[in-house]
């Protein structure tokens, strides 16, 4: 897991990812618990069809849609929630493909317009989603609530800026480059060097910082299965990564298979042991031990050596 997709983490309780399906029936509009529904759905079919999970039952049971603080802020008056935004969204996210640089850059916008809070800067929060500005600055840790206040939506930092005390404030055209003193810095162009720290975001949208060196890289395109690859780098498609014997890109190393090399990758449903071998993560009910392995799966937890969901919570 780990893609990025940050839109819908009000509800997918799990890293951020991507991926969706349209509400039955093709209608233009759904209701919150339904959009929960086929979130789930519209994941899992993207998740197994990336490699990042065995099969959608699997998938489907160590995956939790939970729209419980979502409804009480709607019922509240706290947020406002866009049926139409919501059906559009599904829509749109059946076309993501497995590929690193659309997740990077082509997450779909009318996703950010699903839920739309009510509560004004400096208002109590207790999640981003109620907040006009999207940002709450409430930090909760387990089940517990705790209480916030409304950020204001940040201005812009000029290229130049300084961007320390605001790693994502420099306009959409510049990334903040980290050294003695963070400054705004214009983003690379196909074919400019870039700088690999913030190589996710150096490089112009569509672009990705590929490496060519230690610290160095180039704006470009990622390399496609079987293309050549550096050891240091990824490979565009989330079933890829490069492989260090070869340097070009093969599929990731199933379960059961020797990732004991330096750059190894097992498939998105498995991690690396300490015995050098992908091993399956664990399901709902199975042993766990989030140190040495088997983690679990999805939106599940290691709790007391078993893997759960994390219980609800809603914060009123």
């Amino acid at each position: 897991m780990g893609r990025v997709f940050s839109a819908l983490s009000f509800l997918l309780v799990l890293p951020a990812c991507d991926g969706g399906s349209t509400p039955a029936g093709g209608d233009t509009s759904t209701s919150l618990a339904d959009f929960a529904a086929a979130l789930v759905d519209g994941v899992c079919t993207y998740e197994v069809r990336c490699g990042q999970m065995p099969d959608l039952a699997t998938c489907k049971a160590a995956l939790q849609a939970d729209e419980g603080q979502a409804s009480a802020d709607v019922q509240a008056g706290r947020t406002k929630f866009d049926g139409k935004a919501a059906a559009a969204c599904l829509d749109s996210l059946q076309s993501r493909s497995c590929s690193r640089a659309q997740g990077l850059w082509s997450e779909s916008q009318v996703c950010k317009g699903i839920l739309q809070g009510t509560v004004a800067d400096d208002g109590a929060c207790y999640v981003g989603s109620e907040c006009v500005s999207g940002r709450c600055s409430a930090i909760c840790s387990g089940v517990e609530c705790c209480l916030g206040a409304c950020n204001p939506s940040p201005t812009a930092i000029p290229i130049g800026g300084d961007c320390s005390g605001s790693a994502d404030g420099c306009g959409s055209a510049a990334f903040c480059f980290y050294g003695s003193t963070s400054i705004c810095t214009a983003k690379g162009a196909a074919g400019q060097s870039c700088e690999r720290v913030s190589y996710a975001s150096s490089c112009v949208d569509g672009m990705y910082c590929v490496p060519n060196g230690t610290d160095t890289g180039i704006c470009g395109t990622l390399p496609a299965r079987g293309e050549s690859c550096h050891p240091a780098g990824v490979c565009d498609s989330l079933l890829d990564y490069c492989d260090p014997v070869t340097s070009k890109c093969v599929f990731n190393i199933p379960v059961g298979g020797d990732c004991s090399a330096a750059s190894a990758t097992c498939v998105g449903y498995a991690t690396c042991d300490t015995n050098g071998r992908c091993v399956a993560r664990a399901s709902a009910g199975e042993p766990c031990d989030d140190v040495n392995g088997p983690r679990c799966l999805g939106s599940l937890s290691c709790d007391s050596g078993s893997c759960a969901f994390p219980p609800a919570r809603v914060c009123r």
